[in-house]
């Protein structure tokens, strides 16, 4: 199967996109392959609507061009699932989102999530998506205070600083899962796990796993809940 990861940010540089490469390959199911694109044009992170807004349109135009290219399914590389409803809308091949899949996957592994995010502007709306998915009384959702291009900066002191949310969230509301809610935060779970001793899903490795399985199980988004939009002039 061939998948398209969508980074829909303008900022990271070839490093950062060779990191993920390597993440989803080690990752990847046997024959299953890659590409990852980045957006040339919208927003250099993703940390309010706005900016999510600003995403959107770069993010749609990859999904159709992967489509028309003959790939298999999208992933849409933000956890915050930045245009994703408008993206399932406009194709016929599965586009995932890193967030979706993994409250999903945390609802088949535990029951009190915490979520952990970049900074408090970005939770109430991290908290509108996250209610579609679970009861408000069983998740919680603590910023870093780190900016989303700064994670990967000392990524010592952002898992430093993950245990601790997390160790305390523990204690404090009985947390028994965890999220890594930015893709910032990706191929840090595995040692955030070991310390924190819960299940700690890491987006990246979630959308992954989820759009090879929708490929494989040949599904994709309903046409009744995500119809294509009419036949119109749009402009920008």
């Amino acid at each position: 199967m061939k998948i398209l990861w969508i980074v829909p940010i303008t900022s990271p540089g070839d490093a950062q996109i060779n990191k993920t490469a390597s993440l989803l390959k080690r990752h990847a199911y046997p024959g299953t392959e890659i590409i990852i694109r980045k957006v040339s044009r919208g927003t250099e992170s993703i940390e309010s609507r706005v900016d999510e807004a600003y995403a959107t349109i770069p993010i749609i135009e990859e999904v159709l061009k992967a489509e028309q290219e003959g790939f298999d399914a999208c992933i849409i590389g933000c956890a915050g699932d930045a245009g994703l409803a408008a993206a399932k809308e406009a194709a016929h091949i599965p586009v995932v989102g890193p967030g979706e899949a993994s409250l999903l996957i945390a609802q088949l592994i535990g029951r009190r999530v915490v979520l952990l995010t970049t900074l408090p502007e970005r939770i109430p709306s991290i908290e509108e998506k996250v209610t579609r998915f679970i009861p408000r009384p069983q998740f919680f959702i603590y910023p870093v205070n780190i900016p989303v291009v700064e994670l990967q900066m000392n990524v010592e002191k952002t898992i430093d600083t993950l245990v601790e949310i997390i160790l305390k969230s523990k204690e404090r509301d009985q947390a028994d899962t965890a999220i890594l809610a930015c893709l910032g935060m990706k191929g840090m779970a595995e040692e955030v796990q070991r310390q924190v001793k819960i299940p700690v899903i890491d987006p990246a490795l979630a959308a992954l796993e989820m759009a090879q399985a929708l490929v494989t199980m040949k599904l994709s988004q309903a046409k009744r809940i995500y119809p294509f939009p009419p036949l119109k002039r749009r402009f920008l």
